[in-house]
């Protein structure tokens, strides 16, 4: 595998990344369809089950997924999804294109690219960089979004997201060498896994952790721009905001490459935690729009450190071989968190008129996490730290 291909991978996983800048499509979509708080927050909820679904099926398709071509047919996919979508009258069609078409080919995309990274030569540099490049995403589309739809644009805004990953995927389709096998992991980094049952007992322990670590960072970007408008920021603001939260998110992301190699992985998520609970409090008791950007950004770095440790500890804990299928498994984690956080923050919201009880709720399973990670067993994450 050449870099060019890991390169290109990254690109269009970089604009599949766009879902996460869902949040700034609110408004145009209730001026579009006259749809609800809740009803806006479904579809990214529904987007993030079909994103988890196409995850754990994809690595287990008969053929090899964990290659730049891979990357850039699913690419191609979700370009044509984005498009149907922007041109859909109804919010049913919508939600279809959208949360299913879009969900589904994201997560194509993401766990290929992931697979690609996980085998290259320098993966304690790849897969977090891989895993940022998605939530980059979210810090160019969202910003975007918001500005055009001020503008006047509204949801041919998603024509944009169309074009770049319509790009990207001819771009790694024309520099990968399709059908060509993936460099393989010398044999000096593979990782022989524990027994079973303590298989088991870890990749349950990792998937919890990652459930309950990424809920208050999912709700946050799902229902981050609502929470600004609430709070009573403007545009500028608001896209500022948005912009900060998409890069917080990166800056935790690329920071674990870093982290990893001095740190174990429960450490980085000890850390993670406390910025979570930390943004998560400023966020609750804000005194001002300006200080409500700010606990946002938070949430999102630690969710950013989230997103990347788990990837990285579950490829300590099992090894390359099976990084795929194993590391699919743990994703559904976050399928389930992305359904219920952005979901049952809304229904909250609508219930009283304040993301008061949305933010306790996610402060207590940010603690539950902060635990999970204290038990989980330091042998479990230590095997692959060591690895070239």
């Amino acid at each position: 595998m050449s870099l060019r291909s890991l390169l290109t991978s990254g690109l269009v996983c970089f604009c599949a990344g766009g879902l996460y800048g869902w949040s700034a499509l609110i408004a145009p979509m209730q001026a579009a369809y006259g749809v609800t708080t809740a009803q806006t927050g479904l579809i990214f909820s529904l987007a993030i089950v079909s994103f988890t679904v196409a995850v754990i099926l994809v690595p287990r398709l008969p053929v090899k997924t964990s290659t730049p071509s891979a990357v850039a047919c699913f690419g191609l996919f979700s370009a044509l999804s984005v498009l149907a979508a922007a041109r859909m009258p109804e919010f049913e069609f919508f939600l279809l294109w959208f949360s299913g078409g879009f969900g589904a080919a994201s997560g194509g995309i993401y766990i290929a690219a992931l697979g690609v990274a996980a085998s290259a030569p320098a993966h304690k540099i790849a897969t977090p960089a891989m895993v940022a490049a998605f939530g980059t995403g979210g810090a160019v589309f969202g910003p975007l979004w918001r500005v055009m739809d001020a503008a006047g644009y509204g949801l041919d805004g998603l024509l944009l997201l169309a074009g770049g990953l319509g790009g990207c995927s001819v771009l790694a389709a024309f520099t990968s060498k399709l059908g060509s096998p993936i460099r393989s992991t010398p044999r000096a980094d593979r990782v022989t896994s524990a027994r079973p049952a303590q298989s088991a007992q870890v990749l349950a322990m990792i998937w919890t952790i990652f459930a309950f670590g990424s809920f208050g960072g999912l709700m946050v970007l799902g229902l981050a721009s609502k929470m600004m408008d609430v709070a009573g920021a403007g545009v500028a603001l608001g896209s500022l905001g948005l912009a900060g939260i998409a890069l917080g998110n990166t800056s935790g992301r690329l920071s674990v490459a870093l982290l990893t190699q001095h740190l174990t992985p429960q450490t980085c998520m000890l850390m993670a935690m406390g910025l979570t609970l930390a943004g998560l409090a400023m966020a609750a008791f804000h005194l001002n729009p300006v200080m409500l950007c700010v606990a946002l950004i938070l949430v999102a770095t630690g969710y950013g450190v989230v997103a990347s440790t788990v990837p990285v500890m579950t490829r300590a804990a099992f090894g390359a071989d099976d990084f795929a299928k194993r590391f699919s498994v743990v994703f559904s984690a976050w399928g389930v968190a992305g359904f219920l956080a952005p979901w049952a923050g809304g229904v909250m919201f609508d219930m009283r008129d304040s993301f008061m009880l949305p933010l306790l709720c996610a402060m207590g399973t940010a603690l539950v996490c902060g635990w999970l990670s204290v038990r989980l067993p330091r042998r479990a994450t230590l095997k692959g730290l060591s690895d070239p």
